[in-house]
């Protein structure tokens, strides 16, 4: 079988994003370093260490998975260094159901690696593209290694 990637969101705005935060971090740290203000520049490294905390933290979630024989890489962007990796093809897997909104009244779906998250999706094309990526960890371990759960795990 061959490498099949799955995008639950796009890569590309998860990478805009970064990069947007990335050159705002920069421009600030060029102009207080050109400025001479040492506080300033503490202050922009300690941001910046934040951000990169924030894209390596809980918070933010996988947006794409690559499954092959060799195994699922899971992509989160290119500031989530340490988030990035490679897990074994034989990770059990679950589409969880979560309710979002102020009210609590939009079904929102995420797919679940191990102790690993998606970003969270919306709608029925969506979760077929989660049903799908499911379909293709079971079809390379040639048995289910995962199941859909309704129950919303906000409840």
């Amino acid at each position: 079988m061959e490498a099949q990637t799955f995008f639950i969101r796009s890569v590309m705005v998860q990478n805009v994003i970064m990069g947007i935060i990335v050159a705002i971090i920069v421009g600030l740290l060029i102009r207080t370093i050109w400025e001479k203000k040492l506080n300033h520049v503490i202050l922009v490294v300690i941001w910046g260490l934040f951000a990169l905390w924030f894209f390596n933290g809980p918070l933010w979630g996988f947006s794409a998975v690559t499954v092959s024989p060799e195994g699922l890489k899971v992509h989160y962007g290119f500031l989530s260094v340490f988030q990035n990796t490679i897990l074994p093809v034989d990770t059990h897997w679950k589409i969880r159901r979560y309710l979002g909104g102020i009210r609590k009244l939009k079904k929102l779906y995420f797919f679940q690696l191990s102790t690993r998250q998606s970003l969270k999706v919306r709608g029925r094309d969506k979760l077929e593209v989660l049903k799908a990526l499911g379909a293709a960890i079971d079809r390379i371990n040639g048995r289910p290694m995962g199941t859909i759960e309704e129950r919303p795990v906000n409840m």
